[in-house]
């Protein structure tokens, strides 16, 4: 079973790599209606988890259903998108029905350990300070 990890230090651009190694598309994650960017953590985005989350893909959800659950379960908005980041028009697509560009793609793996995440907030805070 695939499982999405989410924790509130996790930027965009973590999630984005991760969506497209679980789920072979790219996402679009919004703050305040608009689209954040790839250095906004998923607490900016409105997460209020404060520690990691694991959620298991129901892989058999349509591409609807599934951001729908997203936000109602964790505060934040995002939109499902094709390998060009434009939105998928058919929403009733299943999960399961997204296919890889590569084989590369299939076998790629994605290290998002607690102290990666940490460092990113520190140096984010840091930069937030010099702006």
């Amino acid at each position: 079973m695939k499982t999405l990890k989410l924790h509130p230090l996790m930027t965009i651009s973590l999630l984005q790599m991760q969506i497209q190694r679980l789920l072979h598309c790219n996402v679009a994650v919004y703050i305040h209606h608009s689209p954040g960017n790839a250095f906004d953590t998923l607490r900016a985005a409105g997460l209020e988890e404060e520690v990691m989350v694991e959620h298991p893909i129901d892989e058999t959800l349509s591409l609807r259903e599934f951001e729908e659950e997203l936000e109602e379960k964790f505060n934040f908005t995002m939109e499902l998108c094709n390998k060009d980041s434009k939105p998928f028009t058919n929403k009733s697509l299943r999960l399961f029905q997204i296919t890889p560009c590569s084989e590369e793609e299939s076998g790629r793996q994605l290290d998002i350990s607690l102290e990666l995440l940490a460092r990113q907030g520190r140096n984010g805070s840091q930069q937030n300070r010099a702006v």
